[in-house]
């Protein structure tokens, strides 16, 4: 079946929303899948782009942030984000043993990021409604309610590429070689698949 939800390319995108793909292309030399998909919608790419510049901002570490963004794209089984930042962390040196341990969901050996691969695997299932004992533990770890907060805006970041990759059926690109990650299940309920011809997307 055909996948209502487009992947576009640098020439079928629309035309206010094309110089970000061209950007992303000359950067990298491939446009993600994801914002193949993205670009459907500009004002979604507009601000997951926004976010994501904000989020690089925060007080969380490289490494912080990798741990939040994999932690929550494993528990909503997002097999393109799971690449995606696999692939990125290798670029930024992040320790691949952190990385292997994130895409299997096991817990870390340093407790400062086990307390945070924990917060975030609360916030997800809670959905922000936590407990007192999970706001002691991630603040005695050492981090602080600016970070608790910090991690919101890594959720929302999640929020957006983990349910449109879910929602439009999002292929991991072929470039991200090794680090391609397969989903654990089948979605509850599916949309239509994504062609092959997209993972070049």
């Amino acid at each position: 079946m055909t996948t209502p939800f487009p992947a576009h390319t640098v020439e079928t995108a629309p035309e206010e929303i094309r110089e970000a793909l061209t950007t992303t292309l000359a950067k990298i030399g491939f446009v993600p899948s994801m914002l193949a998909k993205f670009a459907e919608a500009p004002a979604l790419l507009r601000g997951y782009q926004a976010l994501a510049q904000a989020f690089d901002t925060t007080s969380l570490t490289p490494t912080e942030r990798s741990v939040l963004l994999m932690t929550a794209s494993y528990l909503h089984d997002c097999d393109f984000c799971m690449s995606a930042h696999s692939w990125g962390a290798r670029r930024q040196h992040i320790d691949p043993k952190i990385v292997a341990a994130l895409r299997i969901g096991q817990s870390l050996p340093d407790v400062k990021l086990e307390a945070l691969r924990d917060f975030v695997t609360a916030m997800v299932n809670a959905r922000g409604a936590v407990t007192d004992a999970d706001k002691a533990a991630f603040f005695a770890a050492g981090y602080t309610p600016r970070q608790a907060l910090e991690v919101i805006l890594g959720l929302s970041l999640k929020v957006i590429t983990n349910y449109t990759n879910a929602l439009a059926s999002t292929p991991p690109n072929a470039e991200f070689g090794e680090d391609v990650w397969q989903r654990r299940r089948e979605p509850a309920r599916t949309t239509a698949g994504a062609s092959t011809s997209e993972q070049q997307s």
